[in-house]
């Protein structure tokens, strides 16, 4: 019942903020010039986009995933710096407060003041595949790891996720490495081709790389 409470509210929140960037947006364009909203637009978007390249660096992340999320992110940062803009103009210093509302009702601050019920029991674990031993040779080759995760459950799914975080804190050598990154994406992938909503609720959480995401994939199971 939480889960779903959660995820709701967490829809409800992104549906709400991004009414109100877009209203900021809308002001920005009615009470600041145009040289001054292409100037934040361009500086704004670079700079979102170089930080966002270099803690994508930082962590290793695939380059075609850097290059497909990196104008994404610069894009989304250069429209949240319009819609601030906006809101200075129209309402003056009353923006910081909208601000500061908005943060503190995100779903990543909610869940720390209310955070959501652990799964009763573990699933049974004799029928999930090892990640732990998989061995080189098949990690590296996704064209065998991707047939193999449609034919999980949730529940598996989302245990083979966290004990592939064991196999890459474990893994020697950049290829090894590579590899189980690789499956991960893969899991990543899978999760949200299943159920998007979920996947963008378990984000908005601010998961750990070794957290556990079965409260949002699995309470489907119960009902």
């Amino acid at each position: 019942m939480l889960e779903r409470v959660g995820l709701r509210y967490s829809q409800i929140w992104r549906a709400a903020a991004g009414l109100l960037a877009a209203i900021g947006v809308i002001a920005s364009l009615v009470f600041v010039s145009p040289a001054t909203n292409l100037a934040a637009l361009l500086i704004s978007t670079m700079t979102v986009g170089a930080v966002y390249v270099s803690f994508g660096l930082a962590r290793e992340l695939p380059a075609a995933e850097l290059i497909r999320a990196a104008p994404r992110w610069a894009g989304l940062g250069g429209l949240l710096v319009l819609a601030i803009c906006g809101y200075a103009a129209a309402v003056g210093a009353e923006t910081l407060v909208l601000l500061a509302l908005l943060v503190a009702t995100s779903p990543p601050i909610v869940v720390r003041i209310w955070p959501m019920p652990k799964l009763a029991r573990e699933p049974e674990t004799g029928r999930y595949p090892e990640v732990e031993s998989i061995d080189e040779a098949t990690i590296v080759q996704l064209d065998v790891v991707q047939p193999t995760v449609r034919d999980l459950t949730d529940e598996e799914l989302c245990l083979a996720w966290r004990r592939s975080f064991k196999q890459l804190q474990s893994s020697t050598g950049r290829e090894l490495r590579l590899g189980v990154a690789d499956v991960r994406r893969a899991y990543l992938d899978e999760l949200e081709r299943r159920q998007p909503e979920a996947f963008a609720a378990w984000l908005a959480s601010g998961p750990r790389a070794a957290g556990d995401p079965a409260r949002f994939f699995t309470h489907r199971a119960e009902h």
